[in-house]
């Protein structure tokens, strides 16, 4: 007897043994080596929020153990199928470029396998990404077809991969089992992980895919990972253990998309009390206006400032029911803006209030004459300084800009009475004054490594936006993300006193 108990406790501690160094061969096991160079393929689902490549190789370097590694992503935001990015740059990139992973967003078999051959025969090492189906809660799609099409693509993704060889990264899993089954934390949209309004990924959506890519590519657990917005912990750490999860299981084999009927709904978001006081200056909207927007990315990422605006009106109390438009140009200057097609739409629709992204001042005059002729009134939308972080001057460029800025839409605020939203303004004293909280990188209220306004920076522009036009103070309106209440009082906060010191003719820019 008591040979068979010893024996049996020589097996028990064998197999726990067997069983560790199983553990760990599977966590060390890493195809990321410092020096490497990775090449990201896709459309806004790669280029979005700042970039993945720029969020996975910042990541890496601050990660325990850090990597050093060079990424390259080339720009396909219009790109609707792997087919339309086969192009001749990308072949001479993969073929004779540094790159030893090229991780290719997902597509129809013919593309990724067109894709799998040609990297194949460069003996580098091809990593597929399988992308998420489009946000569920847009008015033309459904729960039904969310769960339909992450149970084709993943099937065929899973198929790709074993045929192939590949590794696969099934972000559209772990998308669909997140929006599904969402962490218990309050304060959650149904969509938490989409851009408002859009199928692209937020910042939260973002974490998600460096996490993914992470346990892919390294073999190991992706709790823990450093991330570049202030997120609560608690939340980050359950997305984290969530996406180990999935990855571990989608390698086992185990591909499970979990049926509609269970979906659980996060807690909705409670309305908020917003001031009732005498306005501080006459406002420019009132209840069911129509407001008209004229810009570039500065006003059109992020899901758009205008879709933003009037939904996070319709959340609080008292509601306003608001109609908004835009006339968005990608990539163009003010000058570019003033078309026909712009002049023709402000004269024939009757819009309230016309938002104009600021820029040079005799073509905000020839704007504001045409909306003055339509019987509306006009607002500026202040844009802001390079990202210090990527300006060539680092912070002395950013504050030259600032003030080139400020300085010609005070002029023209002054000359014609027509009122500034001063968000650029904003930015600047967020970003040189920053709120005491932890982790919060220089450029907090832009994407990494970009120009643009990341969520936060959105949230800025919509605090100015509504403190310029009802004269009150936009502390309480819903953020749409679940940053710390702290946090998102403070900037609004802060939007309210510059606005306010604006209005009285006071700008300080240290």
């Amino acid at each position: 007897m008591i040979l068979i108990d010893r024996l049996r406790y020589l097996f028990a501690t064998l197999l726990i043994l067997l069983l560790a160094a199983s553990c760990t061969s599977t966590e060390s096991e890493s195809m990321l080596k410092d020096g490497d160079s990775v090449l990201f393929v896709g459309n806004s689902k790669v280029g979005s929020e700042g970039g993945l490549q720029n969020h996975f190789r910042r990541t890496l370097a601050r990660a325990e153990p850090p990597l050093t590694i060079d990424t390259y992503w080339e720009n396909m935001f219009n790109r609707a199928t792997l087919a339309d990015m086969y192009t001749d740059e990308l072949v001479e990139r993969i073929t004779g470029g540094p790159d030893s992973i090229i991780v290719v967003s997902d597509g129809i078999q013919e593309e990724m396998q067109r894709f799998a051959d040609l990297i194949g025969k460069q003996a580098k090492r091809m990593v597929l990404f399988a992308t998420w189906a489009d946000n569920p809660f847009l008015e033309e799609n459904s729960l039904d077809e969310f769960y339909q099409l992450t149970q084709v693509r993943m099937d065929r993704a899973a198929q790709f991969g074993k045929n192939n060889d590949i590794p696969v990264v099934p972000s559209g899993l772990i998308f669909y089992d997140l929006i599904m089954y969402p962490p218990a934390y309050e304060r959650l949209r149904p969509d938490y992980l989409f851009v408002p309004g859009s199928s692209v990924q937020n910042d939260l959506g973002t974490l998600v895919n460096v996490a993914a890519i992470y346990a892919v590519l390294t073999g190991r657990s992706p709790v823990g990972l450093p991330i570049w917005d202030p997120f609560p912990a608690e939340l980050v750490t359950a997305i984290e253990e969530r996406v180990w999860k999935i990855v571990q299981n989608w390698q086992d084999g185990l591909i499970e998309v979990r049926p509609v009927d269970e979906y659980r709904p996060p807690e909705p978001l409670l309305d908020v009390v917003m001031d009732t006081t005498q306005a501080l200056w006459p406002p420019l909207i009132q209840d069911r206006d129509s407001i008209l927007y004229v810009g570039n990315s500065y006003i059109g990422s992020e899901g758009g400032l205008n879709n933003h605006f009037s939904r996070m009106l319709r959340e609080v109390t008292p509601p306003m029911q608001l109609s908004t438009s835009s006339r968005i140009f990608w990539g163009q200057g003010l000058q570019n803006m003033y078309t026909e097609e712009v002049r023709k739409d402000i004269a024939d629709e009757d819009y309230d209030l016309v938002v104009v992204t600021s820029g040079p001042v005799e073509v905000l005059q020839q704007f504001r004459e045409d909306i003055q002729a339509a019987g509306s009134r006009m607002m500026v939308h202040m844009t802001w300084g390079r990202n210090p972080t990527i300006n060539e001057e680092g912070m002395e460029g950013y504050r030259r800009q600032t003030e080139e800025i400020v300085a010609a839409m005070r002029e023209f605020e002054n000359s014609t009475g027509v009122p500034v939203a001063p968000c650029g303004l904003v930015f600047y004293d967020l970003i040189t004054n920053p709120p005491s909280f932890e982790d919060l990188r220089l450029d907090w209220v832009y994407m990494v490594e970009n120009i643009h306004q990341n969520h936060l920076g959105t949230m800025v522009n919509a605090a100015t936006h509504y403190a310029v036009m009802t004269g009150r103070s936009p502390v309480g309106l819903p953020m749409w993300e679940p940053y710390p209440e702290a946090l998102v009082k403070e900037i609004q906060e802060r939007a309210w006193k510059v606005v306010q010191d604006w209005k009285a003719g006071k700008v300080d820019i240290q």
